[in-house]
């Protein structure tokens, strides 16, 4: 009985400590800057908490899909602060590869079935691409 007692408070005690990552996972700000060689330049903010839990699960997913680089261009940058105020920054693809890769680690992620959503919440990014990057978004 006693040991069923403590296994069960253990169990709890990960629940919650996982609630409180998660919660402490969430983005606080996020922004987006893009620049390429031909000189367009874009930048983009996010603030809206709604918009910032979704991009915080997008990029949690993300992180479960390691992926190669595989030669794709990536001339723009994402910047993702969380509640602690700590700032990871991501370089994006922007030729149509479904990648991001945290600069800190070099480690490369693949968006997946959630690419379309990623660059619909940062248009205004994928809307002031140069001709080049802007024609691999064709939905």
């Amino acid at each position: 009985m006693f040991m069923k007692k403590l296994l069960c408070a253990a169990l709890a005690l990960i629940v919650m400590a996982g609630a409180l990552s998660a919660q402490a996972a969430t983005l606080k700000r996020a922004w987006m800057e893009y620049e390429d060689y031909s000189g367009n330049r874009a930048e983009q903010s996010v603030t809206d908490e709604k918009t910032l839990k979704e991009l915080t699960k997008i990029l949690l997913r993300a992180k479960d899909n390691k992926a190669k680089l595989d030669g794709c261009t990536l001339n723009c940058t994402l910047f993702c602060m969380t509640g602690s105020g700590k700032i990871i920054d991501f370089a994006c693809a922007t030729d149509g590869c479904p990648y991001i890769q945290n600069r800190a680690s070099g480690d490369t992620y693949n968006l997946g079935v959630e690419y379309q959503r990623f660059w619909e919440i940062f248009s205004k990014i994928r809307d002031g691409m140069g001709l080049e990057a802007s024609a691999v978004f064709n939905w």
